[in-house]
């Protein structure tokens, strides 16, 4: 088990898709993270080196996507998704809707197709996290 501050976990994500092999981060220098792990200094301040993160499979959840593997996300599901669809080296997109090619403007695309490999449909169903309750007969 490695532990990861949230930023850093979401940079060597991103740097995996990008194809980066490595970067340093001033996050984690000086606690035992750090331990017996590369540090570098650049202009007077320390940094440690992380590691990008590929994943053999990327499954990621999208609002919809078109017939060619484009996918589009709502609400927090664009926080991480969009890169880690790119570090995938499958990427398998769970979509609430498949549309026609051409029904997506292209600045609406989060994800092109190029790293999108297989699609699955899976219409949205209501996920109650919540459940209201009431005490019968009188005062709360």
């Amino acid at each position: 088990m490695e532990l990861v501050p949230q930023g850093t976990l979401a940079e060597r994500i991103r740097a995996g898709g990008a194809g980066i092999p490595a970067f340093y981060t001033p996050a984690g220098v000086g606690t035992p993270i750090a331990e017996g792990r590369e540090t570098r200094s650049f202009d007077g301040k320390d940094f440690l080196l992380e590691h990008a993160l590929r994943a053999d499979f990327a499954l990621v959840k999208a609002w919809r996507g078109d017939r060619l593997g484009n996918l589009q996300y709502r609400r927090t599901a664009a926080n991480f998704n969009p890169m880690m669809a790119t570090a995938g080296r499958v990427t398998i997109a769970e979509v609430e809707s498949i549309v026609d090619i051409g029904s997506m403007e292209p600045e609406q695309v989060h994800t092109p197709s190029v790293y999108v490999q297989r699609m699955v449909a899976c219409p949205h169903q209501e996920k109650r996290i919540e459940r209201r309750t009431l005490r019968e007969g009188g005062a709360a």
